[in-house]
């Protein structure tokens, strides 16, 4: 006899089997397994329990009251096996972890940070982390889990995208700043204006406006978009900015007064394939992608 040790207990499905459909066969295509597999696994269940379980005649199979004693304990194991099953896809779906985001400073602080709240609200076991760089941290390296990038496209090997948003380049200014200057109207009005630009990734303002408006002043310059906003809230010169995330309710001090012609830029949610179907990422991606839709709808109504 066999030991309790090299007890299989996947033996007790065919038993379960054969006592439902009545049958050797009948039980064999039920588990899509020929009629000799179902004798054979049988036959171990009932060596390894020194038990015979069944009467075996020309009509098919009958339990022994042996076999009637312990079917209750076959259920429970039945049970206690889908039980298992459950609670391992259960926690296999289960959202949790650390989660780190990277992307830049206009991003972070205009797009990321009002979705934030609301992604914590509904994935609390969920702790995000965000990297806020200018730099293209490598994802096919691990230096983060997502990024949400403007600009095209990401081509890095083995790195998914969605486009999450396109956006129009603005011109913004203060109601302060509009009272003492005037509102421009059109790109030409720019000429004589003041602007607050940046440095590095930001430098770019000043050339963009100048193709418009050569005559257009930059008085003051800073290495963060977050002081270049400051400054313009505060009435010292007008501010180029994605539309896309200083929509008025993100935005109340300062509004948009033109769009730049023939300029969008577009931002790009990614990650690595090899994550992009863990629960924290996907969850992630998925928020992400459905707050900013239904943002631009709300806006758009």
């Amino acid at each position: 006899m066999l030991s309790m040790t090299e007890f299989d207990w996947n033996d007790v499905r065919f038993v379960l089997a054969a006592v439902r459909s009545g049958s050797a066969l009948a039980a064999a295509r039920a588990l899509n397994v020929s009629q000799p597999t179902i004798g054979r696994r049988i036959a171990a269940l009932e060596e390894a329990l020194g038990a015979c379980l069944f009467e075996r005649s020309a009509a098919g199979l009958r339990l022994t009251d042996q076999g009637q004693a312990l079917m209750a304990r076959f259920e429970a194991v039945e049970a206690a096996a889908r039980d298992l099953q459950s609670a391992a896809r259960a926690e296999a779906r289960r959202v949790s972890g650390t989660l780190r985001v990277t992307t830049n400073e206009i991003i972070a602080n205009y797009g990321l940070a009002p979705a934030l709240r609301e992604f914590s609200a509904q994935y609390p076991h969920v702790r995000v982390e965000v990297i806020v760089t200018d730099e293209m941290l490598d994802l096919s390296r691990g230096e983060a889990d997502v990024a949400i990038r403007g600009g095209g496209r990401p081509t890095e090997a083995g790195v998914v995208a969605r486009r999450l948003t396109v956006s129009a380049v603005g011109v913004f200014g203060a109601e302060a700043y509009f009272a003492a200057h005037g509102r421009p109207r059109r790109m030409e009005d720019l000429n004589d204006h003041v602007f607050v630009c940046g440095e590095g990734p930001y430098a770019l303002v000043e050339p963009i406006v100048r193709a418009f408006a050569p005559r257009a002043r930059f008085e003051y310059r800073s290495s963060t978009v977050s002081n270049m906003v400051a400054n313009a809230r505060h009435g010292l010169g007008l501010v180029l900015l994605p539309a896309a995330f200083f929509t008025p309710d993100r935005e109340r001090d300062l509004s948009l007064c033109l769009e730049t012609p023939g300029m969008e830029v577009e931002t790009w949610l990614a990650t690595h394939e090899r994550l992009r179907h863990q629960p924290r990422v996907r969850a992630f991606l998925d928020f992400v992608a459905a707050f900013e839709g239904a943002r631009r709808r709300v806006g758009q109504a």
